[in-house]
């Protein structure tokens, strides 16, 4: 481990050394290229290739290693000046020249915007034009022309000081987002094929430079023919990005300068002087290359946006597919990291108010511990801050008051503060999760609610079940002697009505018990032979005295041999239900009952003349305890219907309403029919019901 520590330092900078070296074979290497792009008899290139380089290189590298990347351009530049006959002391102005220039436009790129630096924003354009193309090129073209006119010579000062910032700032503009846009990999994320589309796309443009301004004499409208060529750049813009921006550009100017230079084109026709025509190419380039870069920024920072959006609508939909923020929040790290971030925290308050983590990824634990702080003492939505680490934004949860945690979105690296628009992101981010832990937090407690009903009803219910059938049994005893009395009969009826009303309560309370068997799945069906007729006779027959005090004449009307394989008991409940219905809703009104087999499915028909039901609550009616009308006008507890649509569908069947407002109600049971009961051997054994999911509630 020893040796190891020991060998890095020397590793370092022979990695640092081996690249020094390479930028300086960089550097001749585009220096000798830049003699392409002179315009005889000029002497100096209108695009000086190395300037871009430097500047690339200086933008990419770590300031620490700057000073050894210095000495490689000094040396670069020192060695080939004398080998042109130039006194030494020119060669060295010129090297301290080119080196202020790349300290310049470097530092001062890198003072404004964040590193890296990758030309995908509007600001990264604007900065590398201010910096790269407009202060760096002046202390080098200061120097050199100075250093010309002090020991060498020069015609005219200020023509060469044009021709050679001109010329610095070009090959900035030109070669510097090249290599940027290629050296940073998914600079246009998700393009298949993109290298391959660029190729033709650059073939094409290649095609269309060399016949534009290959015209040994264009005429008339051949003059305006440079800007035939900007749809291919701008198009190589919109679908590649920086990278397809910059690489299109290039091509473009190379053959544009050396065209110009061979007095080819438009602008090698032109009737002006050499400089002149120099400075049309060179402000042509920069125009096309500068509104080419920030076309493809603007595309790239609308696709941010777009991303963006995406993301926040990946994140409702990762939140609404579960209510346990345990398990969908650590997915939202996996959507925000690397896409928008290069770290992600959140924090949960627990019961004493503390932060605890709940996710994080890509953040040291040094850095997590330094941000739960101020996250908690948050008063804002969010704020941004820089760390030694890079840049973060914080922002809090927050639902009606209550504070239910803290995120922050963190991009290591960087220097400056993250946009606002990124605040806002972060923003709309904790607002979502806030929702989310308050929904989730409201379907607990509702869920503990419901728990506690049902508990209670269950109690109750089995705590009312024994007094009420001590009581029936005593006024039924109590009824038997009083008719043996004489002169008791004006008593009598009395004593039947509180009969009738002690087995109306005992039988809403069995209801309440079956609802909790039915959600439980302790409720069986004891599967028998049964006629459909006969059985709805029956129930016909046995609440008959109710019929009567209701004011309800019954029609029934049954084909023979309706049989199949039911729950006797349970299919009684169901229809004294649906009776009992009609009843309370028809009362004075003729019940019409219906059975019939229809391809192997039994009918049952119940039909009211009453009060109707409106369409939007026919289904809402199958609920438990659910109601269509006032508790204050029909009373009872809403279960009815409910515990006969369990029944039905316990035995494979179905039931549906139907009604209008006024014109009664119809309710057709359908249960799966079977040979005449005759038939039948054996009797099958009870079948399960069927049991409710955990957490469920029918509605």
């Amino acid at each position: 481990m020893a040796s190891k520590e020991q060998n890095r330092p020397r590793t370092l900078s022979g990695e640092v050394l081996g690249r020094a070296v390479l930028l300086w074979g960089a550097f001749l290497g585009l220096k000798a290229l830049s003699s392409l792009f002179v315009f005889p008899p000029q002497e100096s290139a209108s695009v000086w290739l190395p300037s871009g380089l430097t500047l690339a290189v200086f933008l990419h590298a770590e300031k620490r290693r700057w000073p050894v990347y210095l000495v490689a351009v000094f040396l670069a530049e020192l060695m080939l000046v004398p080998l042109y006959g130039e006194p030494w002391g020119v060669a060295f102005l010129w090297a301290v020249g080119n080196c202020l220039r790349t300290v310049v436009g470097a530092g001062l790129m890198r003072r404004w915007l964040d590193a890296p630096v990758n030309l995908s924003r509007p600001r990264d354009v604007a900065a590398l034009f201010l910096a790269g193309g407009l202060l760096s090129p002046l202390p080098s073209a200061t120097l050199g022309m100075g250093a010309v006119a002090l020991l060498g010579h020069a015609d005219s000062f200020w023509q060469g000081w044009v021709g050679w910032y001109l010329a610095d700032g070009l090959g900035a503009v030109l070669v510097t987002p090249v290599l940027l846009s290629w050296k940073r990999e998914g600079s246009w994320p998700g393009r298949r094929w993109g290298n391959v589309e660029l190729a033709g796309l650059l073939g094409v443009l290649a095609l269309a430079a060399h016949v534009t301004f290959g015209v040994p004499s264009p005429g008339s409208v051949l003059l305006s023919m440079p800007y035939a060529c900007l749809p291919f750049v701008l198009w190589a813009a919109l679908r590649q990005g920086p990278r397809g921006a910059a690489t299109a550009s290039l091509v473009l100017g190379a053959l544009a300068v050396i065209h110009t230079a061979a007095g080819r084109g438009p602008f090698g026709l032109l009737p002006a002087t050499l400089q002149d025509r120099v400075l049309a190419v060179q402000v042509f380039l920069a125009v096309a290359s500068l509104s080419a870069l920030t076309l493809a920024a603007m595309a790239c920072e609308r696709r941010r946006v777009e991303r963006s959006q995406w993301v926040l609508a990946e994140v409702g939909a990762v939140l609404a597919e579960s209510m346990n923020p345990r398990e969908t929040l650590p997915r939202l790290a996996r959507l925000l990291v690397p896409e928008l971030a290069s770290g992600f925290v959140l924090w949960l308050a627990d019961e004493e108010g503390r932060f605890v983590p709940a996710v994080r990824v890509g953040v040291p634990p040094e850095l997590e511990a330094r941000l739960r702080e101020p996250v908690r003492r948050l008063s804002v939505l969010s704020r941004r801050c820089l760390e030694p680490e890079g840049a973060v934004v914080l922002a809090r949860m927050r639902h009606r008051g209550r504070l239910l945690g803290g995120m922050a979105l963190v991009q290591l690296g960087r220097t400056h503060l993250p946009p606002p628009r990124v605040a806002s992101f972060v923003e709309e981010l904790a607002h979502h999760c806030a929702l989310a832990l308050e929904n989730a937090r409201l379907l607990s407690e509702a869920q503990q609610a419901i728990l506690t009903r049902d508990e209670f009803i269950t109690v109750a219910a089995h705590e009312l079940r024994t007094p009420l059938t001590a009581l029936k049994l005593q006024l039924q005893g109590l009824a038997r002697r009083l008719q043996q009395l004489s002169g008791a009969e004006p008593v009598l009826p009395r004593f039947h009505v509180a009969v009738r009303q002690i087995s109306r309560l005992g039988r809403l309370v069995e209801s309440l018990l079956d609802v909790r068997r039915i959600h439980t799945g302790q409720l069986q069906l004891v599967r028998e032979p049964v006629d459909l007729g006969e059985l709805v006779q029956d129930v016909v027959d046995r609440v008959s005295h109710e019929l009567e005090r209701a004011g309800c004449e019954v029609s029934f009307k049954a084909e023979s041999h309706v049989t199949g394989l039911w729950d006797r008991t349970q299919l009684e409940q169901a229809l004294t239900h649906l009776l009992g219905n009609a009843m309370k809703f028809g009362a004075g009104h003729p019940i019409e009952l219906e059975v019939e087999q229809h391809e192997g499915q039994a009918r049952l028909l119940v039909r009211d003349h009453g009060i109707g039901v409106d369409p939007e609550a026919l289904e809402r009616i199958f609920g438990r305890f659910e109601r269509a009308v006032s508790v204050r006008e029909y009373g009872g507890l809403g279960l009815g219907l409910f515990l006969t649509r369990q029944i039905v569908e316990a035995h494979g069947g179905t039931i549906q309403a139907i009604s209008q407002p006024g014109q009664g109600a119809t309710f057709l049971l359908e249960l799966p029919a079977s040979p005449h009961p005759s038939d039948y051997a054996t009797e099958p054994a009870p079948t399960p019901w069927p049991a409710a999911p955990a957490g469920s509630h029918p509605t």
